[in-house]
């Protein structure tokens, strides 16, 4: 693979699995070194020894992105470590349990709101201090392609990546100018253990929105996250990739 990220810092949370570990392997074999962020530290330790294994640089620190000191040591490992910060995927997320809204419990909600929505408020606003010190750099969050629809059942996840995607876009605005571009990629339905335990066991049972009517992979997803990372998209900024195997397009007839 061409080296498009050579000498560039990224970080990675919610890496020790599903799209945050495929995207951490991607941008190490793009020539990016790697901080990687978790809160399973054994699989978090393993990705960034298999990383250094295959030639690349990787650090891990257990961190939980709920916790803003804990995201800022993140950034600050990528600062000692490898000398700055120049790529940031906010990834962490929870799906939390579905039902109607009214048998959801406030700390359900909590959870849900707190992971995707304040740890991508805390990752931004740790992460954009440290790319303004290099000029300028990339902020990827992972949204959803529920993030643009509604979906009976699952109302409080649904609600939290609409978050992300208007966090994305207003952020994005302030930060034009300083060369730090701020965009999202809205997945569909992944092979990722999250979708196995969002679907009840059952993951093929939401591929009945998806017009290319199957799951799609992590390996399908990481490109994107190369793109954004790169100065191929130097002129992307407030935007949110849909990679959702037409998810999003309208509705699925037959």
């Amino acid at each position: 693979m061409t080296q498009i990220l050579q000498d560039k810092v990224a970080l990675i949370t919610g890496a020790s699995s599903g799209i945050g570990e495929a995207s951490a392997i991607a941008l190490a074999k793009a020539g990016a070194a790697v901080v990687i962020g978790a809160r399973r530290q054994e699989l978090g330790e393993a990705l960034a020894q298999r990383i250094r294994d295959e030639g690349g640089r990787a650090v891990f620190l257990k961190s939980d992105v709920i916790d803003p000191a804990q995201v800022q040591a993140l950034v600050d490992l990528a600062e000692s470590e490898f000398g700055g910060l120049d790529i940031a995927l906010n990834n962490a997320g929870t799906d939390g349990p579905g039902g109607p809204i009214t048998d959801i419990d406030d700390s359900a909600y909590s959870l849900v709101f707190d992971t995707n929505v304040k740890g991508v408020w805390n990752g931004l606003r740790a992460q954009i201090p440290a790319l303004r010190k290099r000029g300028g750099g990339s902020i990827i969050n992972i949204s959803s392609a529920l993030g643009r629809r509604g979906v009976a059942g699952l109302s409080t996840y649904v609600a939290s990546k609409h978050a992300v995607e208007g966090l994305t876009k207003s952020v994005a605005i302030e930060v034009a100018k300083e060369h730090i571009r701020v965009n999202a990629i809205a997945p569909g339905p992944i092979r990722t253990p999250m979708l196995e335990s969002a679907s009840g066991g059952n993951p093929d049972g939401f591929n009945g929105i998806v017009a290319m009517g199957r799951r799609g992979t992590t390996s399908e997803i990481s490109p994107t996250v190369l793109y954004l990372a790169s100065d191929q998209s130097s002129y992307v900024t407030g935007q949110s990739i849909a990679v959702d195997g037409g998810a999003t397009a309208g509705f699925v007839t037959g």
